[in-house]
Formats: C-alpha cells, sequence, structure tokens
C-alpha cells in the first residue's frame, strides 16, 4: 500500500510539472510565424502578431495573442484597417505532433474595423495578393466574404467567434461615418461539408438587430461561382427583411433572389427614420424577385402593400460606363384615400377611393444624384373624397363645429422635372365652393394655392413626415367682417375691418401659435416681424413687431349701434382680453387727429394695465419720449403719464387734441399726469398732475393781445375780441399748469412779444369753464395801436388785469388791488421738478447753429429796444437787487403797487423772468435776421437758459443805452465784444450770456 501511494505521488508530481512546464515548451515564436503566413496566403492581408503572448491549457491547449493589426495594401505606411484587443487561438494539441492546420477555433474580442475610400476611391481593406494582379485585386476586394470564408476552409477551422466588435463604414462626401457596435457573430463550418451558418446581432443608432444567414458552398463563394445563399434580419419593431437564392460574388453579384419584407408596425419603423406616421397605418410588406445581371437589376412581380392599399409594378437599375439608370413604373386602383392620407403623415377620418399611374426615370452617378434627377410621369385621380375631424389652431376653432372638406374632386399629373406634380380641382368648406390648384415644385416645396368668391389663399414650403409644413401660409380676404360671420367667430371691435392680409410661418402647438417673418394687414393697419401668440385662458403675444401703419381708434372707443350716445366714448375694456409682451418700431401712427411717425417703444401689457415705454415718437417735425400707462382694469380707462415734447409744431399739433385756438411756435413740454373717464371731459376733469410748457418764435391767431390790453381801460370789455386778420406775434409763452380736483391752475404764465410782456396766473375751473386770472401786462412800444411810424413814450407798467366769468365769454377788467386767491393749491414742487427738467431739455436739445441763432435773436431785440430807448430819453434808472420770495407773504403781500403777487416757495423756473427760456428757430426754418455786429460774433457758443428775473420787478426795459454805440452799430463799426457786455449789463444779463 505504502509502494502504491509513492508511485501515485510520483505521477501527480509529474502531471503538474507538466501542467507548469507545457507552455513553456509550446514554440509561440513559430505558431505566430505559422499563423500569420496561413492568413495572409488565404486573404491577402498583413497579420501583425507581435503583442504580448499567452498560452492556455485548460480546457483546451490555446494561444492568446493581444494587439492584433491588420493591414491591406497600405501597410507599407503603418495603415491598419483593423485591430483587435486581444485574438484566442485554440489549437489541435495532436497536430502539434502530427503536422497540418493546428487551429481549430478562433475568438477575437473588441475588434475595430475601419472601411474607409480615399479620394481616390481606393479602399482601406483593399489586399495585397502574392501575384500583384491588379484584376485579382479588385476582385478580391469586392469579395470580402469569399476571402473570409476560404481562410477559414484553408485553416480547417470550426468557428470563428467575434465578441463586442466596432465597424465604421465611411466615404469621401459622406457627412457622419455609418458605424455598427457590439457585434457578437459566431461563423461555424457545418460538420462534413463546406457550408458556412452565420448567427448573431449588432447595435446601429441604439437599436439592437438580429442577424442570420448560411452560404451552401464557401469553395463556391470563394472561387465567384454561384452558390446557394440565404440571409435574414430582425428590427427592434421586428421588422423582418429575408432574402434566399443562387449567387456568384464576382466583381458583380449574378443570380436571383427572392426577397420579402414584413413590417408589423409601420409607424414604428418610420420613426426610426426620423419620419412620422400614425399608428393606425398598420403593417406593410414587401415581396419581390431581384435578378442581378452584369449589366444591372431589376425586379419581377414587384408588390408593396400598407394596410388596404396595394401598389404593383416594376424597378430596373442598369450598370452604364460611368454611373447608374433608374427606371420603372407603380400602379394602383382603387385605393383607400383615408390610408393614402396616413401614408402621408396625416391621421384624420376620410373617405374616397383613389387610381395611380405612373412611371419614373432617373440617370445618376450616386443615389443623391438619383433622386435629384428623377422625372415621374403620370397621373392620379380623386373622386368624391372627403377628409374631416380637420383640427385648426385653438385660436381658429369653432366650438361644437366638425372641420371637413367634402365634395373633392381632384386630378394630380405627374409631369417630370421642371413640374414634378400639379394638382388642381375643386372641394367644399362648409358649403362655400373652393378652387384647388398648386402641386410640388422641382425644390421640392409644396405650392397649393385655394381660392372663393369670399377669400383666398396659400402654402408655399417645404413639407417632410418627420417635420410636416414648414412653409409660409397666406390668406387674405376683402370683407373681413361678412369673413368672419360666415365662418362663425364673432370679431372684436378692434379687429372689424374690410381688407385682411395674414402671411408667415407659423408652427402650431397645443399652447399656441410661433410665428417668424409673419405679415399682418388690416385695413390701414399692418405689421410685421417674428414672436408667438400663447393662447391660454388670456392670450399673450410676445416677440418684436414693426408697424408701417397703426390706427388705435377702434382699440379704444366705441363705435356700434348698441353706443351710439357714447359715440366717441374711451373704452378701455378691450386691454382685459389679451396681454403684450412686445418691441415695437412704428412708421406712422394715428390716434384720433394725432398723427405721429417713427415710434420705438416696449409695450407690456397684463391685467388690463398697459404700460408704454416709448423711447421716442416723431411728433409734428418734433419728437417725444416717457412712459405712458392706459389701466383698463378699473371700470373707467385711467391714463398716466411721463413725456416730454421736444419742438413740436404747435399749431397742428394743437389742433389735433381738440377745438384749440390756432398757435404757431415751437413747441417744448414736460408733463407728468393721470386723470381718468370715459370721455373727453372726464379726462380733462379728472386730470391730476402738472405741466409745463413753453413755445417759441410764435404767432397767435385771430387775437391782438396788445390792442387787447390796450383797450380794456377803465371800462373793461366783455368776450374774447377775436379777428380773422389779427394776430400776436410772440418770441416766447408758456406756464406752468397744476391739474387738481377738475381746476387747472396756472403758474408762471408769460407771454412776450415784440411789444408787450404779459405775466401772471390764474385757474380754470375744467367743470363750468369758468375762469379767473389775473394778469400784468407791460407795454414796451405803443407806435403799433396808435399808428404812428416813430416810437412814441414808453410805458413800464399798466394797470393789472383781472380775467374772470365764462372761458368763452370772459369779462376783462382793470383793478388797482388784485384779488388773488387765498391759497395755493397743487403739488408746487412737482411742477419745480417738471420746469427744470424742461430748462434742461430745451438747453440739451439745442445745436450750436440754434445757440447761434438764440443769440442774433436776443441781441437783435436788445439793439432794437437801446436805439428806441435812447430817442425818448428818459431818466436811467438803477436798478435795484431782486427781492427773494417768500412763501410765507403769499396770501398778504402787499399789491398796491401792482405787482403780481410773489408765488409760493418753490416755484418753477421760468416764474421769474430771469428764468423766461428763449425759444429758436430749429435747424432748417428761416433764419434770424441779425445786424452786422453781431453776426460776426465769434462762433463759440454754450446753449444756456435766459437770465433770471423777479416778478416783482416791472423795469422790463432798459432805461437807457448803458455804454451801447448805437450810430456805430448801425454802421456795422461798433466792437461787438463790448457792444454785447454792454447789453448784458443793462439787461441784467449774466456775463458771458451774449459775450462768450
Amino acid at each position: 500500500m505504502k509502494r502504491s501511494l509513492l508511485i501515485f505521488g510520483a505521477l501527480a508530481a509529474l502531471v503538474v510539472c507538466g501542467l507548469v512546464l507545457a507552455p513553456l515548451l509550446v514554440p509561440q515564436k513559430q505558431l505566430k510565424a505559422q499563423i500569420a503566413e496561413t492568413f495572409e496566403t488565404a486573404t491577402g492581408w498583413k497579420l501583425r502578431l507581435d503583442g504580448r503572448t499567452s498560452v492556455d491549457l485548460l480546457p483546451t491547449l490555446a494561444i492568446e495573442i493581444e494587439n492584433v493589426g491588420v493591414a491591406g495594401v497600405a501597410r507599407a505606411d503603418g495603415i491598419e484597417f483593423a485591430r483587435v484587443e486581444k485574438a484566442r487561438f485554440e489549437l489541435n494539441s495532436l497536430r502539434l505532433l502530427t503536422g497540418g492546420n493546428i487551429i481549430r477555433n478562433i475568438e477575437l474580442v473588441k475588434p475595430t474595423w475601419t472601411l474607409e475610400f480615399d479620394q481616390k476611391g481606393g479602399a482601406s481593406w483593399q489586399p495585397q495578393l502574392a501575384n500583384g494582379k491588379e484584376g485579382e485585386a479588385s476582385l478580391v476586394a469586392a469579395n470580402i466574404a469569399g476571402r473570409v470564408a476560404s481562410f477559414m476552409q484553408q485553416l480547417d477551422l470550426d468557428t470563428v467567434g467575434i465578441q463586442r466588435g466596432v465597424v465604421s463604414y465611411s466615404e469621401p462626401d459622406q457627412a457622419a461615418p455609418l458605424v455598427f457596435s457590439d457585434i457578437d457573430l459566431i461563423l461555424n463550418f457545418e460538420s462534413g461539408g463546406d457550408a458556412l451558418t452565420v448567427e448573431g446581432a449588432f447595435v446601429q443608432g441604439n437599436e439592437q438587430y438580429a442577424v442570420g444567414g448560411r452560404v451552401g458552398s464557401v469553395t463556391a463563394l470563394s472561387e465567384a461561382r454561384a452558390t446557394s445563399v440565404e440571409a435574414h434580419l430582425v428590427g427592434p419593431a421586428q421588422e423582418k427583411i429575408g432574402f434566399n437564392g443562387q449567387l456568384a460574388f464576382g466583381v458583380r453579384p449574378v443570380g436571383t433572389l427572392q426577397v420579402s419584407v414584413e413590417l408589423p408596425d409601420l409607424a414604428a419603423v418610420a420613426a426610426q427614420h426620423d419620419a412620422k406616421l400614425p399608428e393606425a397605418v398598420g403593417s406593410a410588406a414587401l415581396t419581390t424577385e431581384l435578378q442581378f445581371r452584369q449589366r444591372g437589376v431589376r425586379t419581377k412581380d414587384f408588390s408593396i402593400t400598407a394596410g388596404s392599399v396595394g401598389f404593383g409594378g416594376d424597378v430596373a437599375l442598369n450598370y452604364l460606363e460611368d454611373g447608374y439608370e433608374l427606371k420603372g413604373q407603380v400602379g394602383g386602383q382603387s385605393l383607400n384615400f383615408e390610408q393614402l392620407l396616413r401614408l402621408a403623415g396625416l391621421d384624420v377620418p376620410a373617405s374616397g377611393f383613389a387610381n395611380v399611374d405612373a412611371s419614373f426615370y432617373s440617370v445618376g452617378q450616386s443615389y443623391d444624384e438619383l433622386v435629384a434627377a428623377l422625372e415621374v410621369d403620370g397621373g392620379a385621380i380623386l373622386r368624391k373624397g372627403r377628409v374631416s375631424d380637420i383640427q385648426l389652431p385653438k385660436l381658429l376653432a369653432v366650438d361644437g363645429r366638425n372641420e371637413a372638406l367634402d365634395d373633392m374632386d381632384l386630378t394630380f399629373v405627374f409631369s417630370g422635372l421642371s413640374k414634378p406634380l400639379e394638382l388642381k380641382g375643386t372641394a367644399r368648406w362648409n358649403g362655400e365652393p373652393i378652387v384647388l390648384q398648386g402641386g410640388l415644385r422641382s425644390d421640392a416645396n409644396v405650392d397649393l394655392a385655394f381660392s372663393s368668391e369670399m377669400f383666398s389663399g396659400s402654402l408655399t414650403g417645404p413639407y417632410s413626415l418627420r417635420d410636416g409644413f414648414d412653409g409660409i401660409f397666406a390668406f387674405q380676404t376683402d370683407d373681413f367682417n361678412n369673413f368672419a360671420r360666415w365662418y362663425g367667430r364673432p370679431l372684436p371691435r378692434y379687429l372689424r375691418g374690410q381688407k385682411l392680409v395674414l402671411s408667415g410661418q407659423f408652427d402650431a402647438d397645443a399652447n399656441g401659435v410661433a410665428f417668424q417673418n409673419a405679415r399682418f394687414q388690416l385695413d390701414d393697419t399692418s405689421l410685421q416681424g417674428n414672436g408667438r401668440l400663447d393662447t391660454s385662458e388670456v392670450p399673450k403675444l410676445s416677440g418684436q413687431l414693426e408697424v408701417a401703419h397703426a390706427s388705435f381708434d377702434k382699440m379704444f372707443s366705441r363705435h356700434d349701434a348698441k353706443n351710439a350716445k357714447g359715440e366717441g366714448d374711451y373704452d378701455f375694456s378691450v386691454l382685459r382680453s389679451f396681454d403684450l409682451d412686445l418691441g415695437l418700431t412704428i412708421q406712422d401712427l394715428k390716434l384720433g387727429a394725432l398723427r405721429g411717425q417713427n415710434a420705438e417703444l416696449r409695450a407690456a401689457l397684463s391685467e388690463g394695465r398697459l404700460a408704454l415705454d416709448v423711447k421716442r415718437v416723431g411728433l409734428y417735425k418734433g419728437e417725444g419720449a416717457g412712459k405712458l400707462l392706459l389701466n383698463g382694469a378699473t371700470v373707467k380707462p385711467g391714463i398716466s403719464a411721463e413725456f416730454s415734447l421736444k419742438g413740436i409744431n404747435a399749431a397742428p399739433f394743437l389742433a389735433s387734441l381738440g377745438d384749440m385756438p390756432r398757435v404757431d411756435g415751437n413747441l417744448y413740454a414736460e408733463m407728468d399726469v393721470n386723470t381718468s373717464g370715459k370721455t373727453p371731459t372726464d379726462l380733462w376733469v379728472n386730470m391730476g398732475g402738472a405741466l409745463s410748457f413753453q413755445l417759441g418764435n410764435g404767432m397767435l391767431h385771430e387775437l391782438d393781445v396788445d390792442r387787447l390790453v390796450s383797450s380794456v381801460g377803465n371800462k373793461g370789455i366783455t368776450g374774447w375780441p377775436f379777428a380773422e386778420a389779427d394776430q400776436t406775434e410772440f418770441s416766447s409763452w408758456g406756464a406752468d399748469v397744476i391739474f387738481e380736483q377738475g381746476t387747472a391752475e396756472f403758474q408762471a404764465l408769460t407771454l412776450q412779444s415784440k411789444t408787450a410782456l404779459v405775466e401772471g396766473r390764474g385757474a380754470i375751473n375744467i367743470k363750468d369753464g369758468e375762469v379767473l386770472w389775473y394778469l400784468q401786462p407791460s407795454m414796451l412800444d405803443q407806435s403799433k395801436l396808435d399808428g404812428e411810424e416813430t416810437a412814441s413814450t414808453q410805458t413800464a407798467d399798466m394797470a393789472p388785469l383781472k380775467i374772470r366769468g365764462s372761458i368763452n365769454l370772459p369779462s376783462f377788467e382793470t383793478v388797482d388791488i388784485q384779488e388773488y386767491a387765498s391759497a395755493s393749491f397743487g403739488d408746487v414742487k412737482q411742477t419745480q421738478r417738471l420746469s427744470e427738467k424742461l430748462a434742461q431739455d430745451l438747453e440739451t436739445a439745442k445745436t450750436v447753429e440754434e445757440a447761434q441763432r438764440l443769440r442774433a435773436a436776443a441781441a437783435k431785440d436788445a439793439l432794437t429796444a437801446s436805439s428806441e430807448s435812447a430817442e425818448a430819453t428818459p431818466e436811467p434808472t438803477v436798478l435795484a437787487e431782486p427781492a427773494a420770495a417768500d412763501s410765507s407773504t403769499v396770501n398778504t403781500a402787499s399789491i398796491g403797487d401792482g405787482d403780481l403777487p410773489p408765488l409760493a416757495e418753490g416755484a418753477v423756473a421760468n416764474t421769474d423772468t430771469s428764468k423766461i427760456l428763449m425759444p429758436v428757430a430749429k435747424p432748417g426754418e428761416a433764419p434770424v435776421s441779425t445786424p452786422a455786429a453781431v453776426a460776426e460774433a465769434p462762433k463759440k457758443s454754450r446753449v444756456i437758459a435766459a437770465p433770471k428775473r423777479d416778478l416783482k420787478r416791472r423795469d422790463v426795459v432798459p432805461r437807457g443805452p448803458g455804454n451801447v454805440n448805437v450810430e456805430a452799430v448801425a454802421e456795422g463799426t461798433a466792437d461787438t465784444d463790448a457792444t454785447l457786455t454792454s447789453l448784458e449789463e443793462a439787461f441784467g444779463m449774466p456775463a458771458g450770456f451774449l459775450s462768450d
């Protein structure tokens, strides 16, 4: 027993030693050389086996080599079209001793094939044959499968396995390579013959496919002789593609195959290729016999069915010397129209039948060229077709109505490349006859026009199963109101009109419609731009729009039979109907008689409140800017405005606001007001806030203020002495107005003409039109009134005037002691802020040219006044220093001297005559004539306000010419700077106002 144990232990030790030493005894270098030589002989490809090598004994003897490479004719450049992370070769142990092919099975782990063509058409996998014949090389390149099968046969292999392989295929003009990944295949030789079977799977486009097949004879396949071929492919949607028959794989395959395609879910297959088909399209199938010849490929008994629709025909692809020729014909009878619409991507109930008979022809060098040059001839007809349940966007849909096209009689004509498809026919929509005409253009865009007696429109642009229609929709009607009644959707008053034109690219979804390059025109209102309309409970329009013509009369006022008594009344309730978030540019706008141009603004509307941030708007040769708020959330419309006006032509502007006297001049204004009401009268009565305005270089028509002031006398007059021929030319006219509780209080009212200065304050009761004004006139020259050619003695001060009564028929009387309001009212600080802003705007708005005109006009007036004063030779008067205004003396100041009461503390800047803003002509208007001395003044200028002058000082005109040499000025020999400096001192102007 002990002896047996010793023998057994010795044998075990020998076995263990054998297992350990056996890998060292296997000739690895010789094996790799033999494998590489056999592989290159069989395939023409160079095999690189210089990676790390290991040998396994269990379960079978095997050699594993890492980092294996395969190269074709490009191997001299070190380029390998295939690389394997690890190759495992299972060896036949007996043949190591007896000789012969020692490899039984091969397993490739993570192989990667890069199959590509260069610019000259050379393939990266082209093999290098031993004899070097070019023709045989091209044959082998075209018969890769045969070479691989021959390689397996020569090595006497049983199986070749591939794990997690990757194949990348690309051509020079290809946008991205075609990649197959996660390839798992088993190639197996059938026992007792040379038939080869394949089973496996791969991933392409994140979808997994199963593949299988069989080659009847590997020998015939490798020798380009006919052999039986069978293959099948199963896709992720259970689609099946199969073929079987006899083929010989040479430079071109020759033989016959029976092909069948089964698509259980056509919509799912379409989705894999980024196309959208309705699920109801069902299944599809294709059967045909493919006949391969040396001159081309053709089909026999070609048949396609998709649901209840079936087509038949024949297709031929012929090989030309430099390309391909594609031709064939297809037809179908009594085709279900509803199924045809589903195949076009439309899932709507339909009825009717169609017949199709068409042929096609194309020549090209590639697939893209064949498609581009495809010509189709023939036609199709549809009779008594109907499409129902047409879904319109929520904004256009009519509740409870099923939209449908009925009685469709259409003819389709295929007519070559110039007009691939023409369509014409008739149909009915809600009983209205419609004519349809259009088709498919040569650039693959849809072009369809429709028209009736009431409306017309068109669809132009690309259509695809993946994206749907992505073109331009256009619609037009010349009687929009009548169309809306027929259509069944009542129009809001702001959309009523006659001519409607609509066009653009519209993309509707469940929440609204996005639009690009859209154009909307309703009568005189026209706009275009990009944006989106959200159709929620309160529709919202957002985006950027350019408006050519905009009229807001229909939007903010009522003009219908139910509101005949309130015609012209304002109604902002429309602002509760929708929301806005728009950037706007408006070329021309209209609101009542008001006109504007080139407006740039931002509009934000929410919960009935419309906020307008106006960057600028052109108004009557001037411009405005500021913020407006229109409040439609309350029963009474509300308006708030913080707005500036600069350089406005006063006459047309004031005429657009209502029945106002005609006044010419340049208007500058600042306002911060708010009001509410349904009528213009209500808006004036409920006005609150402040307004500061200034008119310059103007003319008041039908009223001579100088004659009015002179004719009041001791008895007074009643009513405005209007006369068509009368007029008052003024250099400045301004005031600060405070609105509160139905009253407009005028502060710092100043009108300066060539012969008079009128200053004062007062109030208008807007409710009943009662006025109470106190004015202090100062006549500068009475020659106009007396009709004398020479100036008479000046009267610096005149009796104060009191104006009271109705605004239409006031009474004018002189008073010795002014009776003025016992208390100031309104926000005086607000008017001060507005007036200061007005002065700043006036200053910054002027150009250098305007500033020069300002100086010239002031110098001219001063020289004229100085000349007249010199002829009168009055005694010089020492000018007193201005008295400071004190708010505590507003209601108790002495008025026995005829002075106006001082204003409250913080009164507006131009309340003080020293702050009178000197308006000037805008560039382009008639220049002011200037004496020679002034014309030669230096061009350097700075824009400032006029000098301050206290209201209590009545010495408006200097009592003497000062140091001005009038004769020298008249002759043009006076020193310019000295003259202007003297005028500054005489008028109390700050140093440098004229001379700098």
